[in-house]
């Protein structure tokens, strides 16, 4: 979920208190506002997303200025939604590249290797999130068999299983997906046929995971700031960049075990 951040006209580096209550500024030309984004909604899960607070997102909102002068840029967060009286620490950072789970969805032409010789299989997957279904189209046998499996990053693996007694067994393909959408990998069965070798599709096409996997690191020239929230779970804080301000940067929330929010890039002009 996603939600505005912010950002408050008043001079220096500071940590406000809980409680705390702005006056209404002056309305500056330039001022921009960023949504927030719970950190497993732009990065990885996991290890990102365990921390999330729902709503807080939305709750809390984040304001970007860029007056005349000798200030380059004023920054400042008004949080809400968050775990009362607890103190976070926000992170001015380097921009990200919003990272996207891998998708392979899709109906794909299997080439299975076996014993020397080429075998073609029509696969057809679904995923719910890392998990894997689908089927198998199998024309040796001839027969279609359910999918299972699962997906962490570009990592997959997903099985067929051909029945108690037949002499495939249980085939499982382990794979990964390339950077032009082609799977590929190794297979082994457990049933008294044996074998196992290579496999890879000739059509069809899955989307690699992308996008930045981490924290992408402090700003240079910046420091971390911390705030504490009141009773309600609402805090504030503010920094200056004296010009020349940096050209984008992102904010990162975190609380003593790990992020919680991470704002849209930041651009200035």
């Amino acid at each position: 979920m996603r939600r505005l951040i912010t950002i408050l006209t008043m001079g220096g580096l500071l940590a406000i208190g809980p409680g705390m209550v702005f006056a209404a500024g002056p309305n500056h030309a330039g001022a921009h506002t960023y949504d927030w984004n719970l950190s497993g909604d732009v990065m990885p899960v996991p290890p990102y997303g365990s921390l999330d607070i729902p709503d807080s997102a939305t709750a809390s909102k984040l304001l970007v200025n860029q007056p005349n002068g000798k200030v380059g840029a004023m920054v400042t967060g008004v949080m809400n939604g968050l775990l009362p009286n607890t103190t976070y620490t926000v992170y001015l950072s380097n921009p990200y590249q919003p990272y996207h789970r891998a998708s392979v969805a899709g109906s794909y032409t299997m080439d299975v290797l076996y014993a020397g010789d080429h075998y073609t299989y029509d696969l057809n997957l679904t995923q719910t999130g890392a998990a894997i279904g689908g089927t198998l189209h199998d024309p040796y046998l001839p027969g279609t068999l359910p999918v299972t499996g699962t997906i962490t990053g570009n990592n997959l693996s997903f099985s067929v299983d051909y029945g108690a007694g037949s002499v495939q067994g249980v085939r499982t393909f382990t794979g990964v997906i390339g950077s032009s959408g082609a799977l590929s990998g190794t297979w082994t069965q457990t049933g008294t046929q044996g074998g196992g070798a290579t496999w890879s599709t000739t059509s069809g096409t899955a989307t690699p995971a992308g996008g930045s996997t981490g924290w992408t690191g402090q700003l240079a020239g910046t420091n971390p700031i911390t705030f504490t929230t009141d009773g309600a779970g609402s805090g504030s804080w503010h920094h200056n960049f004296v010009s020349p301000a940096p050209s984008a940067f992102s904010v990162w929330v975190n609380a003593s075990a790990g992020t919680v929010l991470i704002s849209d890039n930041v651009t200035l002009d």
